[in-house]
């Protein structure tokens, strides 16, 4: 069979033409794009108005990079659709799984606090959360951007390109031939050993680097040690239902569940602190 210039049309591959070279490249984006809008941020005219500082972060610094490489990789690079790329759907199982694994994972992270605490004799520490005197800000910084926009960014980056790409690259795609137009059942058989070897490291790869892009220098506190076992133990957590799913439903769910739970934390501070009373 011919096409229409009469030449053979290019084999279908197993594996897409994006991969380990696609996450190094949003790594690199990500810390040149981070430091410039730190650098950014820090000018004086615009450390003055704070709520630009934190979009120029926000924007600049955390989501252009993750969803410019990922919408590279897809577009010039795979099929050109998210979610036959890195299986950006949801189904209505996936608000149930996502529910109960957000919650468990933030109270596991409660419980990671409280036992790195005892263990280092650090002082315990009263949560100091708050809606704040801006209830639209704190939506829209809390509840937009924490809860719904940065779980879809990072889950396509960290459980979509990150995690699909080492698991390809375990499997031998690396150096098998790679096409735009690639049909992962074309792959060759390999024993159920390698297989779970494959999805073992992508899963950990993916939360390592999770972990990495969070970081904020060395942990030298108790609670900075806490969050840095959190955030892997919610790294693992999310590439697992990825993986066993394979669809970021669960993950865009239990992530946007987990960073919730911390805004209706800063409500129920609110509502449950002592009101002042005023002179009149």
């Amino acid at each position: 069979m011919t096409d229409v210039a009469g030449e053979a049309p290019a084999p279908r591959a197993a594996f897409p033409r994006w991969g380990l070279v696609d996450v190094f490249a949003g790594a690199v984006a990500f810390l040149l794009l981070s430091s410039a809008a730190q650098l950014i941020a820090r000018l004086p005219a615009v450390a003055a108005q704070p709520q630009l500082a934190f979009w120029i972060n926000q924007v600049l610094g955390g989501w252009i990079p993750l969803i410019a490489v990922v919408l590279v990789a897809s577009r010039r690079r795979g099929r050109g659709r998210l979610r036959a790329d890195f299986g950006l759907r949801l189904e209505p199982l996936d608000l149930a799984i996502g529910l109960l694994a957000g919650i468990l994972l933030r109270f596991a992270s409660v419980g990671i606090a409280e036992l790195v605490r005892l263990l280092a004799g650090a002082p315990a520490t009263p949560f100091a959360g708050g809606v704040g005197s801006d209830p639209v800000w704190f939506v829209l910084t809390a509840v937009v951007a924490a809860s719904i926009v940065t779980p879809v960014v990072e889950e396509l980056y960290f459980r979509g390109l990150a995690l699909r790409a080492i698991q390809n690259a375990v499997l031998g795609g690396m150096g098998r031939t790679r096409s735009r137009d690639y049909d992962p059942a074309l792959a060759p058989a390999v024993s159920p050993a390698r297989a779970t070897a494959a999805g073992v490291v992508a899963v950990a790869g993916s939360a390592l680097l999770f972990v990495a892009f969070h970081l904020d220098g060395v942990p030298e506190t108790a609670a900075a040690v806490s969050r840095l076992i959190s955030l892997l133990l919610v790294g693992l957590v999310l590439g697992m239902l990825a993986l066993l799913t394979k669809r970021l439903g669960p993950a865009i769910a239990a992530h946007a569940v987990f960073n919730l739970s911390v805004a209706v934390l800063d409500l129920v501070a609110a509502a449950s602190a002592p009101s002042v009373p005023t002179l009149g």
